[in-house]
């Protein structure tokens, strides 16, 4: 799924500043490669389905049905299928347009022996090795489950040798932190409660195939690897992708189909509950959000089906485990010693976050104090009092909003105060600080030029493909003391990594194309306080800085979370009552259920995310919490807009020369031209560009030519390539001064003082009307000289005889002398 800011670009041939993030396909992937456009197929989707039909079999490769997956096991026999084709033909529509036509195939037996689990899942050409280890035993000091997750892609993969120093692969990129923290959202929520052994889960691509979701291989991977081990586990769960196009729903699609999409939804649950969502969409309505939603848990039925065959023919016995939990005697006396007084903390509306802390420190001070007393005797460490005091308030704060009260006093589903400033900071292009309640985000937006772009590196990007560049980016920083705590600055946060990416995607489809817009963006979000929702106050913050900077976005954007409180708790199978809780605080969040991320416009929703702690959330009550999300998000945007509602007329001088938006002249010159107009190493373009105070870039395969800067200057920059392209730079009969550059025996190289510095010859019988053997009698390196063009073109021939009087070439232009130096020096 691609924003404004990106398909217009790709709608032409991709070049180097294609406008945002993409993974090129492979040479021999069934995809489009970047010399293909979606020019045609854009066109062809106004027709009829049926006209539509014979354009995407033939160019996006769509499929018309779709096979159930197969297993190879030691005991399966390769061929084997775990469901007819026409069972799944009855419960698709028909005339469904559907994605990828390979089986995904689970091996098991063959690689990773000794490990718990372990599975070699195969899809078309895509091939992943997912194992599961977990160490017997818990670590003393450990309350938490110690879960690793690694999702790494390998540079062979996709044939290609790593652009290093040592030519091996680095360390995990931004995108694989991603898609390891979704595996990791998708699996945690189902280890039960009380096995904290150390645990990790490793699926490394050894094949990438751009038709087949690698992260959709690696969920349902990871899931067979533990669904099949002896680890405690209360699997299987399923994962999809599906994607609107042309506006049909397509499940599992392939890349090109990914690419013209414009909602995305990777959707991962169990029969009846959904476990994670992560999605991204143009302005998508809530109905039709919702209708994705459903299509989707429909479609993770025969992934479910496969993953249980698997666990018939091999699921090992899960083993006995040590859980951590504490006694019912302990649990009880603690409830007696605290749950009023935190019943009551509760209820003594704190406006502020320290004000909240402080009630619960005291509540658990109190319980951990006692408890100690009353069980000195026993071997009891601090640790199992502490959690006993955790229960205990969290049992008091579930019960409150069951009951509607909150521990800030508002309603449910009330949004905290919010106040918002821009053009905070002098220097900055474009600024703003958003609060929510104590969450606040001081966020700036600085414009660059196209050049400034980040060159995206994985290995699935051929190092060599220079189109690989985004023009718009967004980093978020979570600093330790934006909640009073201490700790260290610096490196790799998946944390951050993963809000920053979410509040990118949520505000990518609202930027401008870069040919509107031509300028880099990059976006900053740097949390001064958290008390819950800061990726949701980012999204609003970095809103109201791109209309600061007057950046022509097509909509403001909000973000808001809804959060869940349910009874019972830890059941998988029943779900009983439930709260949802709009614009929920740090503690509501911790203590909760569910985080729901939901960003968009008043015309529909960008960006989405589910995190449960449950084993999963009926989808029923997702499309509850979609409308809860609505509702809040006017109240923001009603909000933001008495703070700045559309985009500043002009942009500050500190990011453009004139306080006007900088345009783009697009042309094409020759592609003979190419190369004298790129000069050696970037020479003659890096001249241009200072003598023009325009940005300039070209794309080598085509000559296409992009020119940016303030109006007034583009126009004078475009003239000057096009005579410095089109042949006509050294006209006939001009006079030019030109610059020794290089010496031979039978010429000189010369080199224009004009921008461009623009190379031409000149013969050593051209210099004086008497004959000379050396031409270091006449030049130096260096040495400036007056010549006349004898043959015009991009690289002409000069002469310095044809200045002199009598000239042979007939030119009628008179020198002041007959003698090679004073013309020289003339």
């Amino acid at each position: 799924m691609w924003s404004a800011r990106s398909r217009i670009s790709r709608q032409l041939v991709r070049s180097r500043h294609t406008a945002l993030a993409v993974h090129s396909p492979l040479r021999q992937a069934q995809a489009l490669t970047h010399r293909n456009t979606f020019k045609d197929v854009y066109t062809q989707q106004q027709r009829s389905f049926f006209d539509v039909k014979k354009v995407i079999q033939k160019v996006l490769n769509f499929r018309f049905f779709d096979p159930p997956a197969k297993i190879i096991t030691d005991k399966v026999d390769s061929d084997a299928e775990i469901a007819s084709d026409d069972t799944v033909v009855e419960e698709l529509a028909p005339l469904k347009l559907l994605g990828s036509l390979d089986k995904p195939t689970y091996s098991i037996g063959e690689f990773a022996r000794l490990a718990d689990g372990g599975v070699m899942t195969t899809c078309g050409k895509c091939v992943i090795l997912t194992t599961a280890v977990s160490q017997s035993g818990r670590k003393k000091g450990k309350d938490f489950l110690p879960l690793m997750v690694d999702y790494r892609v390998k540079y062979y993969a996709s044939g290609i040798i790593p652009d290093t120093a040592r030519r091996k692969e680095f360390a995990g990129s931004d995108e694989e932190i991603l898609q390891s923290r979704v595996i990791d959202r998708v699996i945690r929520p189902l280890f039960p409660k009380g096995f904290l052994e150390e645990t990790q889960i490793i699926a490394t691509v050894h094949s990438y195939d751009p038709d087949n979701d690698s992260l959709v291989l690696a969920i349902n991977s990871t899931s067979a690897a533990l669904a099949t081990s002896d680890i405690p586990w209360d699997g299987p769960v399923g994962c999809v992708r599906v994607v609107q196009v042309d506006g049909q729903l397509v499940l599992n699609p392939t890349e090109s189909q990914k690419e013209a999409a414009t909602l995305n939804i990777l959707y991962a649950g169990n029969q009846k509950r959904t476990i994670m969502i992560e999605a991204e969409g143009e302005q998508i309505d809530e109905k039709r959000l919702s209708e994705a939603l459903r299509f989707a848990h429909d479609g993770v039925a025969d992934v479910l089906k496969a993953q249980r065959e698997l666990i018939k023919l091999h699921g090992k016995e899960k083993r006995q485990y040590d859980s951590f939990t504490i006694d019912k005697t302990l649990k009880e006396q603690a409830k007696k010693i605290g749950l009023q007084d935190a019943v009551q903390a509760i209820q003594n509306t704190k406006d502020t976050k320290k004000a909240r802390q402080n009630a619960e420190k005291h509540v658990f001070g109190k319980i951990i104090s006692v408890l100690r007393d009353q069980f000195k005797d026993r071997q009891y460490d601090d640790q199992l009092f502490t959690i006993a005091a955790h229960d205990t308030f969290e049992l008091a704060l579930r019960d409150q909003i069951m009951n509607q009260r909150r521990f800030d006093g508002r309603p449910l589903a009330q949004i905290r105060q919010i106040n918002a400033r821009t053009s905070i900071l002098p220097m900055a292009h474009g600024s703003a600080v958003f609060s929510r309640g104590d969450t606040q985000a001081l966020c700036s937006v600085t414009l660059g030029s196209l050049d400034q772009g980040l060159r995206l590196r994985s290995a699935t990007i051929d190092p060599s493909d220079e189109s690989e560049y985004k023009h718009a980016i967004l980093h978020y920083e979570f600093p330790p003391y934006c909640v009073n705590e201490t700790g260290r600055l610096g490196g790799i946060n998946r944390r951050m990594v993963g809000h920053g990416a979410l509040a990118e995607k949520a505000i990518l489809p609202i930027l401008p194309s870069i040919e509107e817009f031509p300028y880099t963006i990059r976006m900053t979000s740097e949390i001064t306080g958290s008390d819950g929702s800061s990726s949701m106050a980012t999204i609003c913050g970095v809103s109201l800085a791109l209309l600061d900077a007057g950046v022509p976005i097509e909509a403001p954007i909000a973000g808001i979370s809804v959060g869940l409180v349910s009874e019972p708790r830890e059941s998988s199978s029943r779900f009983g009552k439930y709260r949802l809780v709009t614009d929920i605080l740090g503690s509501e969040d911790h203590y909760g259920d569910m985080d729901f991320k939901v960003a968009g416009t008043r015309k529909g929703i960008t960006a989405l995310q589910l995190d449960v702690k449950i084993p999963g959330v009926p989808p029923s009550v997702l499309f509850e919490s979609i409308e809860k999300a609505r509702e809040a998000r006017y109240q923001i945007l009603d909000s933001m807009d008495q703070t700045l509602a559309k985009p500043r007329d002009t942009l500050k001088n500190s990011a453009s020369q004139t306080g006007e938006a900088n345009i783009m002249e697009v042309f094409k010159i020759p592609s003979t031209s190419i190369r004298y107009l790129i000069g050696k190493a970037g020479s003659n373009i890096r001249s241009m560009e200072k003598s023009t105070g325009c940005t300039i870039s070209i794309d080598r395969y085509d000559g296409t030519v992009r020119v940016t800067g303030p109006p007034g200057l583009v126009e004078n920059a475009k003239n000057l390539i096009v005579e410095f392209t089109d042949g006509t730079f050294f006209k006939i009969g001009d006079t030019y001064t030109m610059k020794v550059a290089e010496l031979m025996d039978f010429g000189a190289s010369l080199e224009s003082t004009r921008p461009g510095k623009h190379r031409a010859f000149i013969h050593i019988s051209e210099l004086s009307l008497q004959q000379s053997q050396d031409i270091r009698q006449h030049l130096k390196i260096g040495d400036e000289i007056k010549a006349v063009c004898i043959e015009a073109g991009i690289s002409g021939k000069m002469s310095v005889k044809g200045l002199l009087n009598n000239s042979p070439h007939g030119l009628g232009i008179t020198g002041n002398s007959a003698n090679i130096k004073k013309a020289v020096s003339a």
